[in-house]
Order: C-alpha cells, then structure tokens, then sequence
C-alpha cells in the first residue's frame, strides 16, 4: 500500500503461483486445488482490506484475471509419437514439443509429406496440420517463424505437464494442464474489475483476454502501442464519459490466446 501512499506509483502488478501449481500437481478438480483456490480467495480479501484501510478505494481501480484455465489429464490413452508406426526422429530436423499440449516440427529436407502423412491419422485426438493450413481462428500460423508442421491435442490429452505427450520420453507427470484449444470452457478463465473507474454490479460478456491491455491504457491515460485487442471489448465496464485515446488496431492474434469470461464486480 505504501507503494500507492508514500512512492505514489500509479500501476502496480502481482502475480500469484498458484492454484496453478497445485492444478497442475494435483489436478483442477482435486481438493488440494480447491482448498487453495480458498487461500488465494482469502489473500485477494486481505488486499481489498488493506486498499480500505489505507483510504484508496475511492481512486484505486483493481483488476483480478488470469492468463489461463486447467484441464485434468487424461493418463490412460496418451499420445507419443515414438510409438507411432513409421514414424522416425531422424525425420525430424527440429522439434519444439516441450511446451504444453502444442507441437512444432520441421522435417528434414525431402521428409514433410512422408512425416505428415504418418502423424496425420496417428492418434484420434492429435490434430496434425501443415502450416498453411492451420486453423485461422487460431491466427497464429502467419509468421515466418512458424515451422511447416504444427500439431495440437483435445483438451486432457496430453500426458505430462510442459514435457508435452509429444515427447520422446516421460520426464514430468502432471495431473492438470493447460494450453488447449481456446474454445474449450476449462480454458476459458476470469475477469473482475472494481473501482471508480468500473461501472457496479455489471456482467458483461465474454472477451479475450488479449483485450486487456487497451482497458489498462484507457485506464493509466495512456496511447496504446499498436495490439491485436480492442477497447470495445471492454468499453461498457466503463462509464459514459470514458473516450478512448485512440482506436485500438484489430490486426490479428499471434498466439493461441485464451478466451475470457468477465464477471465484472467484485
């Protein structure tokens, strides 16, 4: 608080590990994350307590989201390319398989078609794409540095945490995990806003979360940088007499961005 009081910073951000660490560790279902979805609740009381008792609540704005949700693992059919009949590494020139449920390869020289054919019908919930034909709702395969093959799994289907299922060999062994298709609702995460800048008791609908940052710009007063949100995602939380700085660019996401749910008002 002294941060707000003494140093007068106008925008500050924490970041809290968990229930992150127990979904992943125990599940999202488990009573393990549950009891600490508990005790971040009971943090996030103590903060709003402090932001009272130390006279700010009438000029601090307070934005609780997430960047992601959590899926249990589905351990007992898992996908693992090393199995894959006529499938080979030394296919492969370069692999990106150790970050979630996602999967990037190049094949060597001469080796695409034969790789994509193999992986394609590999396992029913791995979705194998060349890079020119990935989904465009994704809006990610545009960028030259995305490799020829991309490969995806139906939410649960994974194996292990960030070692994903696409991995030669098991080295982790989450419970939890995340990084699915966006339109999946255990991706889906939260959205809630209080202060005097926030209208009260308001449900808006869903947006993605790549729209915050043009409502943390609306909100400091400052011009956004050129990004792929937009400020009319989030323009009726706000009241009449916001005007936005400048109109936000809606160019298209880079990334496999999740999808938020706003239950504005704390």
């Amino acid at each position: 608080m002294e941060w707000f009081t003494v140093n007068n910073l106008d925008f500050i951000t924490l970041y809290f590990g968990e229930p992150d660490s127990t979904g992943h560790k125990y599940g999202p279902e488990s009573t393990q994350r549950r009891n600490m979805v508990s005790q971040v609740d009971r943090t996030i009381g103590y903060l709003r307590q402090r932001i009272r008792e130390s006279g700010l609540e009438s000029n601090l704005n307070l934005i609780i989201t997430s960047d992601h949700g959590m899926e249990t693992v589905i351990k007992s059919d898992e996908i693992l390319l090393r199995n894959v009949e006529n499938f080979t590494f030394s296919d492969i020139q370069f692999e990106l398989l150790d970050y979630g449920p996602n999967g990037l390869l190049i094949p060597k020289e001469g080796k695409l078609e034969h790789v994509y054919s193999v992986l394609k019908n590999a396992h029913p919930k791995l979705h194998v794409y060349k890079k020119e034909e990935f989904p465009k709702r994704f809006r990610y395969a545009n960028h030259p540095r995305i490799t020829p093959l991309l490969m995806y799994s139906d939410p649960g289907y994974l194996g292990h945490s960030h070692l994903s299922a696409f991995q030669r060999y098991k080295v982790q062994f989450n419970t939890g995990e995340h990084g699915f298709d966006n339109e999946a609702m255990n991706m889906k995460t939260i959205f809630r806003a209080v202060g005097p800048d926030f209208k009260q008791g308001l449900l808006v609908e869903p947006f993605e979360s790549v729209n915050v940052y043009a409502l943390l710009c609306e909100l400091l007063g400052i011009a956004p940088e050129p990004h792929d949100g937009s400020l009319e995602a989030t323009r009726p939380m706000l009241p009449p007499v916001y005007l936005s700085l400048c109109p936000a660019a809606s160019v298209g996401c880079s990334c496999l961005s999740n999808q938020t749910f706003c239950l504005y008002g704390l």
